[in-house]
């Protein structure tokens, strides 16, 4: 680097004349400095060139620098070698400078845009709750990459031995029942959410293992006197998935497009992105699941239609309508719940069987870690049989030891559908939400894609006919619609053919202010990329803490929380005001800036996560009423929604939380 410019990473290719904010760090990489600086020259195979304007230690201003950069004598150099790098995640600055010494091994780009085309293989990844699906594309055709016994997917499950040691996919399903304590599964839903202590205890339920806080106010799995995290448990299942293509294809997997549902937040975006890091899988994109599969369902089509896509998995159900169009999909709206999929299915009918086998042997039961797994195994056999026929007996041979007693129980598939009706309709209700938000009917909907192995129950398929008056596509398979068009996806990089993604933001970003209250600056279903801004007081001494969350709730605690954006800048003191903006790009990355309202001079801005967040709420819940409000744009009419959908507690789950309350977690 020098006075007039230097070379740094990037997550996306910027433009000549924008500005950037950077970080510099040393060789440790420790943070030495924050700064802000304008692109003079960029050339996408070599790099780019930046003038510095700003610099600052520990968000404090010290030196504005505003070099006048020629840019005509800024040139490319030959072969820079730049480096790419992920977007910094929040509290955690990761941006190198790329410096023809730098190490590359040490700095290898984990993300780069759709131009920027790798040598290496690269496949689609669908990321499943419960089961994980990798593709590739062959003469152009899309491909599933098997798993290492045949399968088409590897389970999305980890067990840790007792020696430390731990076995992901098959393995680990294999070792379910034999250590039900010690096996996760279902990380997908907690991959990056902040822990609280509260959500903890009333979503347990939902699994055989004690939930607990990891590092950085994360959920994680308590293994023994060890907590696991979800980050960490998705980049063991992202290394098993790109290992096992490796061995199936017999070149290095370099790279991947990797799904997430269409409802998951900006910090398990983060999440992923990080685990794929931890993997060494370069991600060039991370794509919304419906929108993935709307990529499988028309690829080389040329009629235009408007698609709804019903993706309905192991552990999430999205709901988007998308329109398609030779060259181009445009996500119209989207909605979700990430705790509703095939896996509560499950629940339900194990807790079925329970209270069935108890009633018919007249027993009281605490069922253990193995024969909770144990119930759970053979509840999805009789779900996935109860969609091809009418009646399953369920049979668990020696459930119980003392007395010796055989669990059989007939289960109904009008029996099923009783049990699980609540499931099926919380679905309707988003879709409904969803078009109505878009202020689509039914009718505007061409044609109607499942995906997702949820969506081969009957109730399901017939709740989706009788929504659109019609019956859905059957034209792809739905375990693997998603995983194919990430591949397709990802063959077309930097192609001249590659699809245009017009996608939306799918859930609402704002600030916490006093009294709890949510007020958003960029809205649920906003077109990508796109810019807002909000200006707010500094206090007596220059400082501005600025927590953001993400959701439709007008009630801050219910909502996910990303960060706190800081500022501390002497020269706001008595009376300054700060604008902040936030930037997503297409890929839905957040980016954050600020300016003095005043002078409109660039001021430092960094992003926290370290402290706690009940002190967050507590701080907000305390706010005078009286302060001056910020001035957000725009100022969209913002409703509060009503509660989420709670599902009924299982014996099962109320089975769980007693088991944990004895061993003390």
């Amino acid at each position: 680097m020098s006075a007039s410019g230097a070379r740094i990473s990037t997550e996306s290719v910027p433009k000549i004349g924008e500005e950037i904010r950077f970080d510099l760090l040393d060789d440790d990489g420790e943070r030495l400095a924050t700064g802000l600086a304008r692109v003079v020259w960029v050339d996408v195979a070599r790099g780019m060139g930046i003038a510095f304007l700003a610099l600052g230690i520990d968000g404090v201003l010290i030196a504005t620098l505003g070099v006048q950069a020629d840019t005509s004598k800024l040139a490319p150099p030959p072969l820079p070698g730049t480096v790419g790098g992920p977007p910094p995640l929040p509290g955690e600055h990761i941006l190198s400078a790329a410096d023809d010494d730098v190490d590359l091994d040490e700095t290898a780009p984990q993300i780069e845009p759709l131009a920027v085309r790798r040598t290496g293989m690269i496949i689609g990844i669908d990321l499943g709750t419960t089961n994980t699906c990798a593709s590739y594309v062959e003469d152009g055709r899309a491909k599933i990459i098997p798993g290492r016994t045949g399968s088409n997917t590897i389970p999305s499950m980890i067990t840790f031995d007792p020696d430390g040691s731990f076995h992901v996919g098959q393995r680990a399903a294999d070792r379910q029942i034999l250590y039900p304590l010690r096996t996760v599964y279902g990380s997908k839903r907690l991959v990056g959410r902040t822990y609280r202590a509260e959500i903890a205890a009333d979503l347990q339920e939902h699994f055989a293992y004690p939930l607990a806080e990891a590092e950085g106010q994360r959920f994680g799995a308590r293994i023994d006197d060890a907590v696991i995290s979800m980050d960490m448990i998705a980049s063991r299942i992202l290394e098993e998935v790109a290992s096992t293509a490796e061995a199936h294809l017999g070149v290095p997997v370099e790279a991947a497009v990797i799904t997430v549902p269409a409802y998951f937040s900006e910090v398990q975006r983060e999440a992923v992105r990080r685990a794929a890091a931890e993997a060494k899988i370069v991600v060039h994109r991370i794509v919304n699941e419906p929108t993935a599969a709307a990529v499988a369902y028309g690829h080389k089509q040329t009629k235009k239609a408007r698609v709804a896509v019903w993706d309905f998995g192991g552990g999430t159900f999205d709901f988007s309508v998308v329109d398609l169009s030779e060259g181009q999909l445009e996500v119209l709206a989207t909605g979700g719940d990430n705790f509703v999929g095939g896996s509560d299915f499950d629940d339900l009918i194990a807790s079925h069987l329970l209270v069935e086998f108890q009633r018919a042997e007249g027993l009281e039961l605490d069922p253990d870690p193995q024969q909770i797994a144990r119930l759970r195994e053979v509840a999805e056999v009789a779900k996935r049989a109860l969609s091809v026929q009418t009646e399953y007996v369920a049979e668990l041979a020696e459930f119980t030891r003392e007395p010796t007693r055989t669990l059989r129980v007939e289960v109904t598939r009008k029996r099923f559908d009783e049990i699980t009706a609540n499931l099926v309709l919380r679905t309707v209700h988003i879709a409904r939400e969803v078009m109505s938000a878009a202020k689509l009917t039914p009718k505007d909907i061409d044609d109607v894609l499942l995906v997702g192995g949820s969506t081969r129950v009957p109730a399901v398929q017939n709740a989706v006919a009788s929504l659109f008056e019609r019956r859905p596509s059957k034209r792809i398979n739905p375990d693997e619609a998603v995983a194919l068009g990430a591949a397709l996806l990802a063959d077309e990089i930097g192609s001249a053919n590659a699809p245009t993604l017009l996608d939306i933001l799918p859930m609402s970003v704002g600030y916490g202010t006093a009294r709890l209250l949510f007020v958003p600056i960029v809205m649920r279903n906003s077109r990508l990329p796109i810019t807002r801004e909000v200006t707010v007081d500094a206090d007596l001494l220059g400082s501005v803490s600025m927590p953001l969350f993400q959701g439709e709730s007008g009630d801050v605690s219910r909502n996910e929380y990303l960060c706190s954006v800081m500022v501390e800048d002497r020269e706001l003191q008595d009376g300054g005001r700060v604008t902040f903006r936030l930037s997503f790009d297409e890929h839905c990355v957040m980016a954050v800036d600020a300016r003095d309202a005043r002078t409109n001079r660039a001021v430092v801005t960094r992003l926290d996560r370290t402290r706690g967040l009940d002190d967050i709420l507590s701080d907000l819940g305390k706010a005078e009423a009286g302060e001056r409000p910020a001035t957000a744009k725009p100022s969209a009419d913002f409703a509060v929604e009503p509660d989420p959908w709670k599902l009924p507690t299982s014996p099962l789950g109320k089975v769980l939380g007693k088991l944990f309350k004895l061993l003390g977690r």
